[in-house]
């Protein structure tokens, strides 16, 4: 028989633990204010520290809000909230050569499966939107600032197709967590107009319903935007 060691606790996560758990249960239900410190303090025998402590536990991981007034109210966790929690360990991940091509690959999965799933289940509507953004990605070529922030509202619009908070969270978060491969690749002369191009053809596939050429125009794109990273930053380290 195997046993493993007892994690030992402090007294502010029994307290988060338990105030979490009523919010899940619906006995505290959302936008419901708690006690104040001082009922806390006596409702689980502990020190004002402990309790202020479960409180900024609970606020991170985004059970409540603190309003105005300084009184927590209850709240519901996001997708955003919990992808955040990611962002610390995304970063140092991405301080390594291997842990950044692992996100790469990861991106690169990820949005060709976006991409696919948009081209299978798009409205006429989420289509004319993404055409939109495809034209103000086309109209920025030649102004990289413009380029960049149309390039990452493209491919925001495919996430956000089918209204899944899940998928537009993630989608922001690796965004936001290989921008620099983005500022990196579009400063390559003529990135701008392959990159466009990419876009069309992605454009293209979706609008027509066809979620394997909308997979593998998403991939290729992905490909080329990892390879243009790479010789960016060879050119830089000469």
């Amino acid at each position: 028989m195997k046993f493993t060691s007892v994690k030992r606790r402090r007294v502010h996560e029994d307290v988060a633990e338990q105030i979490e758990n009523q919010i899940i249960s619906g006995a505290l239900a959302e936008g419901e204010g708690l006690p104040s410190e001082r009922s806390l303090m006596e409702a689980f025998k502990v020190g004002r520290p402990a309790v202020r402590e479960a409180l900024l536990l609970l606020q991170r991981d985004g059970f409540i809000e603190i309003s105005a007034n300084g009184r927590p109210a209850v709240a519901r966790p996001t997708p955003r909230n919990i992808v955040g929690q990611l962002s610390s360990s995304a970063r140092i991940l991405l301080s390594s050569k291997e842990g950044e091509r692992s996100f790469q690959d990861a991106r690169r999965l990820f949005e060709a499966a976006i991409a696919k799933n948009a081209a299978e289940i798009a409205t006429a509507e989420e289509i004319e939107r993404l055409e939109a953004a495809l034209m103000a990605n086309r109209d920025s070529i030649g102004n990289l600032e413009a380029f960049e922030r149309t390039d990452v509202e493209f491919h925001l619009a495919i996430a956000g197709i089918g209204k899944n908070p899940v998928f537009t969270a993630l989608h922001t978060a690796i965004s936001e967590w290989l921008s620099q491969q983005r500022k990196v690749s579009l400063r390559i002369t003529g990135v701008e107009s392959s990159a466009f191009q990419r876009h069309q053809e992605i454009f293209e596939a979706i609008a027509s319903h066809a979620p394997e050429k909308a997979w593998v125009a998403m991939d290729r794109h992905l490909r080329e935007v990892i390879m243009h990273y790479e010789r960016g930053i060879r050119i830089s380290e000469l």
